[in-house]
């Protein structure tokens, strides 16, 4: 199940079914999500680097909501069009599209300037990846 064709056909079922449940929980949020107002929800804040106020802290408002419904949404769009497409190293470009997927999601809900940073940079590793070995001719 780990190697060959077993390991593509694992991190196919794996990607499709992670990336399905990330949307459905997106999803979950539009019940709880108030529309009259304009404060952020579904906030979370840790303390992560206290010295130099930085925190871990993530939210939502009505724009950001959209966005990751949309990125959930269209992650799943793209796992099942590379279903047969993508043969050379199937599980590391589902692999890198989960990552990339969760760093996309964390700076829709970054709400701190160094947090939005490390998503956002984190985000460009694995495309970068994704372009270097599975883009076209003219990549």
């Amino acid at each position: 199940m780990w190697f060959g064709a077993g390991r593509a056909r694992f991190a196919r079922w794996f990607a499709l079914a992670s990336s399905v449940v990330v949307f459905l929980l997106s999803l979950a949020l539009l019940p709880g999500f108030d529309t009259h107002t304009y404060a952020m929800q579904f906030v979370e804040r840790v303390a992560w680097i206290p010295q130099f106020g930085i925190h871990y802290h993530l939210g939502v408002d009505g724009i950001s909501l959209p966005l990751l419904i949309l990125t959930t949404f269209t992650t799943v769009i793209v796992i099942v069009s590379a279903w047969e497409v993508i043969q050379e190293k199937a599980h590391q470009y589902l692999a890198a599209f989960l990552i990339m997927e969760g760093m996309m999601n964390g700076t829709f809900a970054a709400l701190d300037a160094i947090v939005f940073y490390f998503f956002f940079e984190g985000m460009l590793i694995p495309m970068f990846v994704i372009i270097g070995i599975w883009g076209g001719p003219r990549r």
